[in-house]
């Protein structure tokens, strides 16, 4: 065969100098394919967090830090996606932590959210990646995987379900209670204690416009069977009664008070450049780990002896694109090395996703994570906030 010559190092068949090229963009292709612009060739971006920070506290103009345009000049408001109806636990979450005068654009579901995002429709997306009741939401775990999406900060919400009803109804006339699953078996000793039964919807803000609709006569989805806005009430937040116009009749009829959801911020672009050691900062990543005895320890271990604090690790099964890529990468490895044999992987391959409390500048992290990608097979930074 002929060789090329790469400078003055050793030569490489075509073969294996495409397998080289294939290699480089498999990883493209994980990591950026979800927000690379088809029509420019380039990828997405947004705005700092100077631009974010200039809407705290429900600011809805003036000129950003970093601005060049004249005072005069009014900056556009900040779009957050997030996943419900309006109303919903996750806009009153995106609120409280940007201000009352934010856009928040509600999307069907979890994936449109990253969508919006990565196509530039939306500046950040607000969703929810673990309950302190219900535990982790793994689907968001695994798209933050299929987007190039970067955490910019997170909010500790405290869940507080209220009990909503047409104006003037009578609450020993309620029959029925109308919410998500997860929702009434929160509420679950409330709702037993007065008699009420529990009729599951999709949503806990959707069942407040449930009821909403039916007062005014308006078309929509119908609630469950024998439910009537003079004998039903929603199980939401005090934000979706505002929404919809119905009446609180009681504030916080969960039974367990301990009822926090941990909400991410998700932008184009990282905010770590702004975090200086007074800010108190955690990093998230994610990596993968080859199937060797000690393996998942000696990874910890890049952490725990130069003392970073590791607030939680979470393992998820490895997407089919991920394990592609591992595959072609080992199959590279074992080429270049004079193996000509099939690159083996157990059937069943997990990924590693990690939480530590120090920036990802700080020069110990630094460090940690070069020791850390010597032992993975695939490790990427999910952001410093």
């Amino acid at each position: 065969r002929n060789t090329y010559t790469h400078g003055s190092s050793s030569n490489l068949v075509p073969h294996e100098m495409t397998m080289r090229l294939l290699l480089v963009v498999f990883a493209a292709i994980i990591t950026h394919g979800a927000s690379w612009n088809v029509s420019t060739g380039r990828t997405a971006s947004t705005e700092t967090l100077s631009y974010l920070t200039a809407f705290r506290g429900g600011a809805t103009g003036g000129q950003t830090p970093s601005s060049p345009d004249p005072p005069n000049r009014k900056a556009k408001p900040i779009r957050v996606a997030f996943q419900g109806e309006a109303g919903a636990y996750s806009e009153k979450s995106l609120r409280e932590l940007l201000g009352p005068n934010v856009i928040a654009v509600p999307r069907s579901n979890f994936e449109a959210c990253y969508r919006a995002v990565a196509s530039k429709e939306c500046d950040y997306a607000c969703i929810p990646i673990e309950n302190s009741l219900g535990g982790s939401i793994h689907e968001n775990y695994d798209l933050m995987l299929r987007y190039d999406l970067t955490i910019v900060a997170e909010h500790d919400f405290r869940v507080r379900h209220c009990l909503l009803t047409k104006p003037g109804l009578d609450v020993a006339n309620i029959r029925f209670a109308i919410s998500h699953p997860q929702a009434l078996s929160q509420c679950d000793n409330y709702l037993r204690a007065r008699g009420i039964t529990p009729k599951p919807t999709y949503d806990t803000a959707g069942s407040a416009k449930m009821i909403s609709k039916q007062i005014k006569g308006e078309p929509g989805r119908a609630p469950p069977e024998g439910c009537t806005p003079d004998n039903t009430a929603a199980i939401a937040s005090n934000l979706a009664g505002e929404t919809f116009g119905l009446e609180c009749k009681e504030e916080g009829i969960e039974d367990d008070d301990s009822n926090f959801t941990r909400f991410l911020l998700l932008g184009r672009q990282g905010v770590v450049q702004y975090l200086n050691k007074k800010i108190p900062s955690k990093t998230s990543l994610v990596f993968t780990l080859p199937n060797d005895s000690g393996a998942l320890y000696k990874s910890l271990a890049c952490f725990s002896l130069r003392d970073i604090d590791m607030s939680k690790i979470e393992s998820r099964p490895m997407s089919a694109a991920l394990l592609n890529y591992i595959r072609f990468k080992n199959t590279v490895t074992r080429v270049e090395g004079g193996d000509k044999s099939a690159a083996s992987l157990p059937r069943f391959r997990y990924c590693f996703y990690l939480d530590i409390l120090a920036s990802e500048l700080d020069e110990g992290v630094q460090n940690a994570l070069h020791h850390l990608r010597e032992q993975s097979d695939y490790c990427r930074i999910l952001g410093s906030y």
